[in-house]
């Protein structure tokens, strides 16, 4: 038919919705390719494109494999009993009404018999559910190789992929009339079979044998529908978990993108993703490298990149530690929060923050005589700013994206202490300052005053950790053994009887200057 118009193949909506019920038990997917196909309800008297029910099937094929379509095609069976399956049941009981009492010869013609009436019933149901270009002739067909050899070809508005739904129905009506009496293995011919715009055709190769099974029909069934549907659901639960481990992989990686406090609190629904914020108090910390621009010009690109991962990872592994949210890191900057979403308190919060900062400036040291003996002659020196107050906290943005951050005068205020803050240096506010002053030596600066800021801002200069006044930690004192106090006690009467002796000396010392 090169050149010429291609009619549509369509199938009726009885077609379409009965096999949407047999995907109900797998969730939405039935719903999500109407909803693909600007599809919101199918009506039984409509004509539906064929390519419909073949995405609906190309879909549960992807998420669960072959065994989705046998199970579908088998569930089919139910569907199509008051169709045409249960009046060739009652036929075909009648093929075989004296089976088992009938020669060899007469046993084939009566499969022979089932085989061309199970043709006739489906050849007469595509045509009746199926519209399309008079030049595709859909049916089913049988043609004997063999004894009980025998080459079944069925062509149907279907895609290639769709081939395990009929085998699903084949399975069913086997079942259904066969059951008891014939059973059969079934070769897929995939070389003669193909298919084309509005058509597949699938070549199968089943070969029968007799067997009396002592089930009704029906018992039959219900055994076969269970070996599928177990089947299936072990495809379902590898699938489950395939897409968990999927999930935690993309939850591991959106971790580095998020705050771990909302990320867990998305991931566990205890997070709402509406535009929405809140006034709180915050302690708000924030850090960058000092003449950072000058210090990179003087590093081979491969070296900036390794020595500033290295220094966002353990500052940031630090910060973590001590409970921060962090904010952003912009450039060589880094901003991080203490009071959301989760909070100590104001108090424990600013002591958290400055003990984190603390700890920072000792890796920090340590870090600086690393990159020295890696051949890093100017090492990076931080600065470091700390501010308490109300902030504005929560989801900022637009319903397409959106941004977990704070905002407000008292962000602007730590930013401003960090930029003004010494080489490896701390400056924080009196608001930080008075929650923390049990634990930091400081100097106080000269205060400074800010746009949009109503009050001074009273600036201190963290010297040193209190416990590091003296110079070094105080050691713990150890506990002496038994045999050290037995001599300690023996010391203590030697030292009694010195003591008497030399009082003694005196008693005479005296008595000899008398009488003198």
């Amino acid at each position: 038919m090169t050149g010429a118009i291609q009619k549509k193949v369509t199938v009726s909506g009885n077609v379409i919705q009965s096999t949407i019920d047999t995907m109900e038990s797998f969730g939405r997917i039935g719903q999500e390719i109407l909803k693909s196909h600007g599809i919101s309800k199918i009506r039984a008297n409509d004509q539906y494109p064929y390519e419909l029910r073949s995405d609906l099937h190309k879909a549960a094929l992807e998420r669960f494999g072959r065994i989705a379509l046998v199970a579908f095609g088998f569930e089919m069976g139910d569907y199509l009993s008051p169709v045409f399956v249960d009046d060739m049941y009652q036929k075909s009981n009648s093929i075989f009404d004296r089976f088992d009492n009938s020669s060899s010869k007469e046993k084939l013609e009566s499969l022979e018999k089932f085989l061309t009436l199970y043709c006739q019933y489906v050849t007469n149901f595509f045509q009746n559910s199926i519209v399309s270009d008079e030049s595709i002739k859909y049916g089913m067909w049988y043609q004997k190789c063999d004894d009980l050899d025998y080459e079944i070809r069925v062509t149907s508005a279907y895609d290639f992929h769709q081939e395990p739904f009929l085998v699903g129905i084949q399975d069913y009506v086997f079942a259904r009339c066969l059951g008891n009496r014939i059973g059969f293995s079934r070769l897929f011919e995939q070389k003669k079979s193909h298919a084309g715009y509005g058509y597949a055709t699938w070549v199968w190769r089943l070969s029968f044998h007799f067997a009396s099974i002592n089930k009704t029909s029906d018992e039959i069934v219900a055994l076969r529908k269970l070996e599928i549907n177990q089947k299936l659901m072990k495809a379902v639960l590898d699938h489950a978990d395939s897409q968990k481990q999927k999930v935690e992989e993309i939850s591991e990686k959106l971790g580095k993108y998020l705050p771990p406090q909302i990320h867990n609190a998305l991931f566990s629904g205890q997070y709402d993703t509406a535009i929405d914020t809140r006034r709180k108090k915050l302690t708000i910390f924030f850090s960058d490298i000092k003449n950072f621009t000058l210090t990179s010009e003087g590093l081979q690109p491969e070296d900036l990149t390794k020595y500033l991962n290295e220094y966002f990872s353990e500052m940031t592994a630090i910060a973590l530690e001590h409970g921060a949210t962090i904010d952003k890191y912009i450039g060589d900057a880094m901003m991080v929060f203490f009071g959301d979403p989760q909070s100590k308190g104001e108090r424990e919060d600013a002591r958290a923050c400055v003990e984190m900062a603390l700890k920072m400036q000792e890796r920090m040291r340590d870090l600086q005589e690393h990159w020295k003996n890696q051949g890093f002659a100017d090492p990076f020196q931080v600065r470091m700013g700390i501010n308490t107050g109300y902030c504005n906290v929560g989801n900022f943005g637009s319903d397409q994206r959106l941004t977990y951050t704070i905002i407000g005068g008292e962000v602007n205020i730590s930013q401003r202490l960090e930029a003004n803050a010494d080489a490896n240096g701390i400056l924080m506010s009196y608001e930080t300052y008075a929650h923390a002053q049990d634990m930091i030596q400081v100097k106080e600066r000269d205060s400074i005053k800010m746009k949009g800021i109503s009050r001074e801002i009273k600036v201190f200069s963290v010297i040193q950790r209190k416990d590091q006044i003296s110079g070094k930690k105080p050691k713990s004192k150890k506990q002496p053994t038994k045999k050290e106090l037995s001599d300690i006690e023996h010391l203590k009467q030697d030292m009694v009887l010195v003591k008497n002796h030399i009082e003694g000396l005196n008693e005479n010392m005296e008595k000899l200057l008398k009488k003198l």
